[in-house]
């Protein structure tokens, strides 16, 4: 195997528990899309299965389609737009579907088999959703299919990246007015609004529902979400990272100094040095902004600087200081190796990205197994 991915089920269980103690029974929608932020759907299922969780969220109708053959009963909500034919095979699915524009809103209600419906709202993100003053002629289109609004939701635009909240604050005070409107028409669905940051960081944003993300997968949104949690709480609340990737020392190669390593001649040896090839590179999902002076992986408990580009399927490392290193050894990406921890933020970080994008980057082809 030249490379692949581990997954820690009970760091996953664990993250699911902790936030379930947070929002309440049945009141937490882990998000699964994106492939499980690149984590594996199914791996994911089915190390979430024992906990019983009562919603999932997906992006796609094929990764809702997917948790259904692999068995799952529960309640699935899709969070982009969907529209025409599309609406059929969600009810065909017993998906509940985004309602966001009025697009959107009038092919839902001509549609002859509908599936239930969160009315989103767009309170400052200004992406999906309807503007709140315009709830009450929103409600008046659903007036006849009222027993298929399952939801009203909205979300956040900058809890993640700072330490005061005025902004959220507003948001939630946007939030309220239409769903006040909704009330006044006699209709009280669902009320969501929160994501994982503002799931740890506002308790006034947990409402019935909170769609947890990046953090169901053990990672804080950013270093201020942390920051936040540690200013309006006495005690950090233990998230424990799932994901871990590893490779093999593919072959080592001696260079003498002045030579130079991978592609554009971008970086030439000042000393003789061992190097090692990694068989894997951007295809296999490592980000290519990495190949740095600053970046490096573990090999035998021992940090090793990467050398010269990232290419396609191929890398390279500095071994010089590790003691026996040779093909075959395992080496770590993302994960603990010793003493060792390298987490997916700080390797996000050298390509000056966020863990989001670089762990939902990750192949969908690249083996993932289930540990602990």
């Amino acid at each position: 195997m030249q490379s692949w991915i581990e997954l820690d089920r009970g760091a996953l269980r664990h993250n699911f528990r902790s936030f379930t103690a947070i929002t309440g029974e049945n009141k937490l929608i882990p998000v699964v899309k994106a492939n499980a932020y690149g984590h594996g759907l199914e791996e994911v299922y089915k190390a979430l299965d024992p906990e019983k969780p009562a919603w999932l969220a997906v992006a796609y109708l094929g990764e809702a389609k997917r948790l259904r053959d692999l068995g799952y009963g529960g309640r699935i909500l899709l969070v982009t737009p969907l529209y025409g034919d599309d609406l059929s095979e969600a009810a065909q699915l017993k998906t509940e579907v985004f309602i966001g524009d009025q697009r959107a809103l009038d092919q839902w209600c001509k549609a002859n088999r509908k599936p239930p419906c969160h009315v989103k709202f767009d309170t400052g993100l200004s992406r999906q959703g309807f503007f709140p003053d315009e709830a009450a002629g929103v409600v008046t289109a659903l007036a006849t299919h009222r027993d298929l609004v399952a939801g009203i939701c909205t979300h956040f635009a900058n809890v993640e990246d700072v330490l005061e909240h005025e902004f959220a604050t507003l948001q939630m005070s946007r939030f309220a007015a239409a769903v006040q409107t909704f009330s006044d028409h006699g209709l009280k669905p669902l009320k969501h609004c929160a994501s994982s940051a503002s799931c740890l960081l506002l308790p006034q944003s947990r409402l019935d529902l909170s769609r947890v993300g990046i953090s169901m997968y053990g990672l804080w949104p950013s270093p201020a979400t942390r920051l936040s949690y540690l200013q309006l709480n006495a005690k950090i609340v233990e998230l424990q990272p799932v994901l871990s990737w590893r490779t093999r020392i593919a072959s080592i190669k001696l260079i003498k100094a002045g030579d130079y390593v991978g592609y554009g001649c971008t970086y030439r040896a000042m000393t003789d040095l061992k190097i090692a090839v990694l068989p894997l590179g951007y295809n296999e999902g490592y980000l290519r902004l990495c190949g740095s002076d600053q970046s490096y992986v573990l090999v035998r408990g021992k940090r090793c600087p990467l050398v010269g580009r990232i290419s396609m399927n191929l890398m390279t490392i500095n071994v010089n200081h590790v003691a026996g290193a040779a093909p075959g050894d395992i080496v770590t990406l993302i994960g603990r190796d010793h003493e060792e921890y390298l987490d997916a933020a700080t390797v996000a970080g050298w390509a000056k990205t966020i863990p989001y994008e670089f762990l939902t980057r990750l192949h969908p082809q690249l083996p993932r197994k289930a540990v602990s």
